[in-house]
């Protein structure tokens, strides 16, 4: 067994007013919320108690890690790689719940046992929705410890909170998307599960999403500190927008870095397989709750749409946003070149 290691970086309590903003939008939190690291990834106060756990999870040479912030593409790419390691069994892939194939390092501090209880009170299909009520009851980090390779393993948590030999010793497939339509999506999220217990417009979560506090924010830093490490041959980096441009393409790439070989008829079905309106039929993918499962896990699969929920003023700071975070990074996002904004400024 490796030597326990100590963290590396501090966890501090956000301040009361930042606190105060971030709970106007979610529901169930007692406690401040942390800020961890030097990037000050925002997370409930939870993560404090078990942040060292996660930190110290051994890492084996066949897991098989996707990596994103949170509605980016997380689910699709989670079925797609399930999918390429296990020869396009999709009888099997229809067999078993995504969430237990491919399980989610961090459920347990996502959502804490009141606001679980509150949520589940509403909608009473919610315990089986995404595996919360398994990670309640047991950690999730030591359903996956337990678990027998090969391991597929979801995470949100950026890479400098997760194992230092993460990226040594596993595969990793990052997705990144346009933080304009993470926005959204993350927001239709919780409206979708909260319903009437969600306090916040779109106004109040964009603005607590520009200010880097909800869960796993700073989206930049978040997504830059997978894009520094793009060249490491454990690392696949892939822009959610590429995969709605060329599916076929992105999985061949997805492929060749698991070193999958199948022929373009294959790589075809899998497509067709993966296709948006395809996977929102599927319950063992699409994880449904409410009465006539009418709150959808996958909700539109599109890029662009941030357009149609910022007005004016909202599309300015979200220039301002990018342009900030970006300034001085290599990263940029295919639906947000830095140098022709600054350019326009010009």
């Amino acid at each position: 067994m490796a030597p326990w290691i100590d963290l590396p970086y501090e966890i501090r309590d956000v301040t009361p007013e930042e606190d105060k903003i971030i709970k106007k939008c979610l529901i169930g939190y007692t406690k401040p919320f942390v800020k961890c690291g030097k990037n000050g990834y925002v997370m409930p106060a939870a993560f404090r108690k078990y942040a060292e756990t996660i930190y110290n999870l051994e890492v084996r040479p066949d897991d098989i890690w996707v990596i994103t912030f949170p509605r980016s593409g997380t689910t699709w790419t989670q079925e797609m790689v399930w999918l390429i390691e296990n020869d396009l069994d999709f009888k099997a892939a229809k067999e078993k719940p995504l969430y237990a194939r491919f399980p989610m390092l961090e459920t347990t501090v996502q959502i804490p046992r009141v606001a679980f209880e509150l949520i589940k009170a509403n909608f009473m299909n919610l315990a089986y929705f995404q595996g919360l009520s398994n990670a309640v009851r047991n950690p999730s980090w030591k359903t996956i410890a337990e678990t027998p390779s090969p391991r597929f393993i979801k995470t949100h948590l950026p890479l400098s909170l997760l194992p230092p030999k993460l990226l040594s010793t596993a595969k990793v497939i990052y997705v990144a998307r346009d933080p304009r339509d993470v926005a959204v999506s993350y927001y239709y999220l919780h409206k979708m599960i909260l319903k009437s217990l969600m306090r916040a417009n779109f106004c109040h979560f964009w603005e607590a999403f520009r200010r880097d506090l909800l869960p796993w924010t700073p989206i930049v830093a978040h997504t830059n500190e997978a894009w520094e490490n793009r060249h490491n041959p454990n690392l696949h980096f892939m822009f959610y927008e590429d995969m709605i441009k060329d599916l076929p393409k992105e999985i061949r790439a997805v492929c060749k870095f698991l070193d999958r070989k199948y022929s373009a008829d294959k790589i075809e079905q899998l497509a067709d397989y993966l296709s948006f309106n395809s996977l929102r039929k599927n319950k063992n993918v699409n994880n449904t709750t409410g009465k006539n499962g009418d709150v959808q896990f996958l909700r539109k699969g599109e890029a662009g749409g941030w357009k149609t929920h910022f007005d004016d003023k909202m599309k300015l700071q979200a220039e301002e946003f990018l342009s900030i975070r970006l300034r001085g990074l290599d990263l940029s996002y295919p639906s947000f070149p830095l140098y022709e904004t600054e350019c326009s400024h010009l």
